[in-house]
């Protein structure tokens, strides 16, 4: 049992692959699966803090894999959806916006990954900071809107929603992604000046 929120953290690179493969199918079903999965990775980043502080296994190795697979797989998912045009809908100026904050996103988690593991060999752990975790919280809800879109396109296609409805879903998901990009940039920021001095640190 002490290893379940490990497991559970490392599930969702296995959710990511599946994702992956499945996004490109177009199959009965599929598009609401894909959903579907993204809802449990998202909840999956929940559970596996929520099993380890209730039952006493937080320990350092899970919490720098949680951040980690955290980053692997929001970052997995941009691609996917940069890749099938959910991220900028033919709109050229929202594709060069789609990249710019995939590659920013990139660049902030490499510098505070790297921050994070030469302070673990300090002996010192560098936990999530409130708006790293408001930013992945607006990533994921970014990530589960956009993939609801095609579900509306396909699984609820014989239903004949308006398309004012796809639209408006899939720019509220735009949004989200926007203002998690805005997150990143920011947070990235602020986490390097706060915690750069920790490389200095010895380990106590």
């Amino acid at each position: 049992m002490k290893q379940l929120p490990n497991i559970i953290t490392m599930s969702r690179l296995v959710f990511l692959a599946v994702i992956a493969l499945l996004s490109f199918e177009s199959w009965p079903g599929c598009a609401t699966l894909v959903f579907l999965l993204c809802l449990a990775a998202s909840i999956s980043d929940w559970l596996d803090g929520y099993i380890a502080r209730r039952c006493g296994y937080v320990t350092n190795f899970g919490k720098l894999m949680d951040a980690i697979a955290d980053k692997v797989m929001v970052i997995g998912l941009f691609l996917v959806l940069i890749l099938n045009g959910l991220l900028h809908d033919g709109f050229p100026i929202l594709r060069i916006v789609a990249w710019t904050i995939f590659w920013a996103t990139i660049l902030r988690d490499l510098v505070i990954t790297g921050i994070r593991m030469l302070a673990a060999r300090k002996g010192v752990v560098l936990a999530a900071d409130k708006m790293g975790k408001r930013k992945t919280i607006w990533q994921s809800t970014a990530i589960c809107v956009l993939f609801f879109v095609p579900v509306i396109e396909q699984d609820l296609a014989p239903l004949q929603l308006p398309e004012l409805f796809r639209d408006f879903v899939w720019i509220n998901g735009i949004l989200y992604f926007l203002l998690g990009g805005i997150l990143t940039i920011s947070s990235g920021i602020i986490y390097v000046y706060r915690y750069l001095p920790h490389l200095g640190r010895k380990a106590s």
